[in-house]
């Protein structure tokens, strides 16, 4: 039951604390070197937050899905 719900909330878990990481690391690196990235565009930017999207949706999907696909009987 709410198994999407679920699924979105886990998803949310990873991707927010993903980004947490990454801006800590991003933080210290900006401590360390004066400036970090500031190079980077919009659609950079928006590539690297997909990409951080997708591995949190295939690390929830993993924990949720598999686990919950595996209690039902495959057709021959």
């Amino acid at each position: 039951m709410f198994i999407i719900a679920k699924l979105a909330l886990v998803t949310c878990a990873f991707y927010v604390g993903i980004s947490v990481l990454l801006e800590a690391a991003l933080f210290g690196l900006a401590f360390w070197k004066g400036g970090a990235l500031y190079w980077i565009n919009f659609k950079a930017w928006a590539l690297i937050f997909g990409l951080l999207w997708l591995i949190s949706f295939a690390g929830a999907w993993r924990i949720m899905m598999v686990p919950f696909l595996a209690g039902y009987p495959r057709p021959h």
